[in-house]
């Protein structure tokens, strides 16, 4: 449990705006407008942050400046974006999960304070990606991810994996659109949204950066971009990112689970009268040690070592932050991704204009694993868990800017391969890799998405726009059976013969935007999208569960306000946006696995998520930004059974009851250096346990956490003495100052991972301690 006393969310949201907006003109009297440039202001444009701007811009050329405040203002979907400044909340060294956490109904856990190491992300309650131990209802991989437009996630597991973005200084900004969103924008698994990660991107005029940083916990990163400029029409940008870091957790034989990783990207793009050409690449790996869950309180007979004797483990024995040692149990988990693209928008004559993406895309996770925690050469002693998946597709789509409306219609194709090796072993029994003697498996899941789209952004009055639209969609799937091993003496985890699978569907939509007064806007959105059931994991569907499923299904509302002011007093750049949402996510097709890949049972139902966001931000003085994202949100199932046992009206486990997020960051000139000291604080409510024991929700709650945070920059002017070199900056980030202690992760295992005398006991993951970072990095 948090050792502070937690500020409740909602009290902070009512009184910090004024608090804020009080402090900040009494520091801003010291100094004038005229002496913080331009160029520090961030919040004015904060980029291009989903394949939306491409499509709804005629051309679909408008570049890292098109998705402004006035753009979200004007948009009838909920969407959250994520600028720099709230990009870098996240430290110098943490990735896209940590980053993704500081926007409304995100809520993030893992076992690492880095972008090395998986996480599993939820958005209003609606999970991607898996970053912790124990079973959870709810599958993953119901939320779209795209880098730069280009779908990111494996279509059979419906996965995403955090490592893939690991390095957030090569992102100009990241967006959120909560629900489905819009047909011309919506892939193959958007049931409770996307998440958007848009690169920096070629620039006018030729530049470059380079940032190093070094902190706790022997933390090393180095990030840059070189751009070109524009030349003869055409400009380049190559950024990339390098990173390494050991664990706040270490066992006692002082390993201290490292993790490292990197990300590379290079696009190239030629601007002509009518229209934009421009290539891609990007390559990302993230890799760490993942050390054992801990349990909150000692557990008679789960010592430290896994011997008979000895201290027993646990937060309140061995330490808040202990590991058991790493010569019997250690896994090693890494993540890799790259993928190439290209993508053309052609004006055709006045009306028309055409726009087309190519991409493939290649996938690859390894994870290997030794468990011999207190056991005695088990067969499993060893796992080699090596899947990989490659894809490649088309998207070609026409917009029409007529008088009153702007339509789109086109579609896209995928193909997609992914083989699910997996093997366990143990040499002294006679086993192998290649001649594994337990179980294993080597399938091919084949899949076909086709989706056509028409949509039309209708505007009979110019402070009204209403936006119909419909998706059609086949997925396709095919199932291949691993041929047996001969010699393996091992169970062939693939049971059930070759099949395939296919549907048709149709996905309506419809949202409005009036603005009744020219800085107030009312929004809807409902839209209606499917997914196939993830596949691939534990023998599972297809290999050992008869393919007897519908698609997954959600039907989403939002509804709410948004308020911009641009030039008001106090209000520069502001954005507000309230929303209500509620989403119905049904057909749900789950399996669940213990810590170990064992198989406990299926089951099938339908919940319900409803709940309101509040996000802001403004510029309230020149040298001001401020930054508050709050959340309040009830999950519950409609319908779950399991065993032939109901858990109807249960709460969803891992949803937080309320989030928030507040922030402020102030700039002032101290002898000719700008100063920016940075204040944050981030609150996660309470959330219900999933029992991994009894295979259902658990009426144990997660307690709440805070965490507050600093920041100092400075900006070093070097007028022209040096070549080339614009100033240099220098950066202290303090995370956590209060060294809380606290577990954003926790469940009640059944046993499987520490042994039986652990069955009902609940096992944590917790968050990092107070970390320091500091940075240097210099502007050309």
């Amino acid at each position: 449990m948090s050792k502070s006393v937690s500020l409740r969310p909602l009290v902070l949201a009512l009184v910090t705006g004024g608090v804020l907006l009080t402090a900040t003109s009494v520091m801003a009297d010291t100094i004038t407008a005229a002496t913080v440039s331009s160029q520090d202001n961030e919040a004015v444009n904060v980029g291009e942050v989903n394949a939306a701007a491409a499509s709804q811009s005629f051309l679909g050329s408008r570049g890292v400046h098109s998705l402004t405040q006035k753009h979200r203002f004007d948009s009838g979907q909920s969407i959250k974006v994520l600028g720099k400044q709230q990009i870098a909340a996240a430290g110098p060294v943490g990735g896209s999960a940590q980053a993704l956490a500081y926007a409304p109904g995100v809520n993030v856990t893992g076992y690492g304070n880095t972008g090395s190491t998986k996480t599993s992300i939820s958005v209003n309650g609606i999970s991607q990606g898996w970053g912790g131990f124990g079973g959870s209802v709810i599958d993953a991989g119901n939320l779209s991810v795209t880098f730069d437009g280009v779908p990111m996630v494996n279509p059979s597991t419906g996965l995403w994996e955090s490592p893939q973005v690991p390095q957030t200084g090569i992102l100009q900004g990241i967006g959120i659109t909560y629900g489905p969103g819009n047909p011309v924008n919506r892939w193959y698994n958007n049931i409770g949204g996307q998440i958007a990660f848009v690169p920096l991107q070629p620039t006018a005029q030729p530049g470059a950066s380079i940032k190093m940083t070094y902190g706790s916990y022997n933390s090393k990163n180095i990030v840059f971009n070189v751009r070109t400029g524009s030349i003869d029409g055409w400009s380049t940008i190559m950024a990339g990112g390098a990173g390494s870091s050991n664990s706040y957790r270490q066992s006692p034989d002082g390993f201290a689970n490292p993790s490292y990783n990197y990300a590379w990207f290079l696009k190239t793009k030629k601007t002509y009268t009518d229209g934009n050409f421009s290539l891609g690449a990007y390559l990302a790996k993230g890799s760490g040690y993942r050390p054992v869950p801990v349990p909150v309180n000692p557990i008679a007979g789960v010592t430290y070592t896994g011997a008979a004797t000895g201290p027993l483990y646990s937060q309140k024995t061995t330490g808040f932050y202990s590991s058991i040692p790493f010569d019997i149990w250690n896994k090693d988990d890494s993540n890799t991704t790259w993928l190439i693209y290209s993508k053309l928008n052609q004006k055709l004559d006045k009306t028309f204009a055409l726009h087309n993406m190519i991409w493939y895309r290649y996938g690859h996770r390894l994870h290997q694993h030794y468990n011999n925690y207190g056991l005695s050469n088990p067969s499993n002693l060893y796992e080699y868990n090596n899947p990989h998946d490659s894809v490649y597709g088309d998207k070609l789509w026409i917009s029409a800017k007529l008088p009153y409306n702007d339509v789109s219609f086109g579609g896209f194709f995928l193909n997609s391969q992914y083989n699910t090796k997996n093997a366990f072993y143990n040499p002294a029994d006679g086993g192998s890799l290649a001649l594994p003697n337990h179980s294993y498996r080597n399938d091919i899941f084949s899949q076909t998405d086709l989706a056509a789209f028409v949509q039309d952004r209708i505007s009979p009055m110019h402070n009204l726009h209403i936006t119909p639209g419909v998706r059609f969609i086949n997925y396709q799937t095919q199932y291949t059976q691993g041929a047996d091993i001969p010699g393996a003496t091992g169970t062939n985890q693939g049971k059930l013969p070759a099949s395939n699978k296919s549907f048709t569907k149709v996905e309506p939509s419809v949202d409005f935007n009036w603005k009744p007064l020219q800085w107030l806007a009312v929004f809807a959105s409902y839209a209606q999208a499917y997914k196939e059931p993830q596949v691939g994991g534990g023998g599972g569907l297809y290999q050992s569960i008869r393919p007897v499923y519908n698609l997954e299904h959600s039907a989403d509302y939002n509804a709410g306000i948004k308020l911009h002011f641009n030039d008001a007093d106090y209000l520069h750049h502001f954005f507000v946006m309230f929303s209500f949402y509620h989403l119905h996510f049904s057909n749900q097709f789950v399996a669940a696995y213990d810590a170990n890949g064992n198989y406990l049972g299926d089951a099938d139902g339908d919940s319900i998520y409803q709940g309101v966001n509040i996000a802001l931000e403004d510029d309230p003085l020149y040298n001001v930004h401020v930054f508050a994202n709050l959340n309040f949100e009830k999950a519950t199932f409609a319908h779950y059974t399991t065993g032939g046992v109901s858990y109807q009206g249960l709460p969803v486990s891992n949803v937080p009851e309320s989030t928030f997020n507040i922030g402020a960051k102030y700039r002032y000139f101290l002898d000719g250096i700008l100063i920016s000291p940075s204040i944050w604080y981030t609150y996660t409510g309470a959330q219900n346990m999933w029992n991994n024991n009894t295979v259902m929700p658990s009426s144990q709650k997660i307690p709440t956490y805070d965490t507050l945070n600093l920041g100092l920059e400075s900006v070093i002017p070097t007028h022209g003495s040096l070549p080339l070199l614009k100033d240099v900056k220098l950066n202290l980030d303090m995370l956590n100052v209060t060294n809380n202690h606290y577990n954003p992760f926790e469940y009640v295992t059944s046993g499987g991972l520490l042994g039986g005398n652990s069955q009902g006991q609940v096992l944590a993951l917790p968050g990092a301690p107070f970390t320091v970072y500091g940075s240097i990095s210099a502007d050309f």
